[in-house]
């Protein structure tokens, strides 16, 4: 394999870890929430995430991650849109 290849490569597999470390970050926020329905009276319900949380684990685990390293927020910095002052430009359009 061609040093470029070889490179090319280990960006997309980066970027792929990145987007589970994510996705995992978010399940694992969201796991156990109690939701409200819309009806009268509102129906409640919790979600669980367990089974997403675990084979996103099995993944992480298979590309080598240690998923027992406590979970770093994603930053809002690191995204593009931002100008570099880690609020992104439409924070206050509220």
């Amino acid at each position: 394999m061609k040093a470029t290849a070889f490179s090319e490569q280990a960006k997309r597999e980066a970027q792929l870890i990145d987007a589970l470390l994510v996705a995992r970050y978010a399940l694992v926020i969201h796991d156990g929430m109690t939701l409200l329905g819309d009806d009268e009276p509102p129906t409640r319900w919790r979600v669980s995430f367990k089974v997403e949380l675990q084979r996103i684990d099995a993944a992480l685990q298979m590309a080598g991650i240690d998923t027992y390293q406590p979970l770093r927020p994603p930053m809002i910095g690191n995204d593009a849109k931002c100008d570099g002052d880690s609020v992104p430009p439409d924070a206050d359009d509220e």
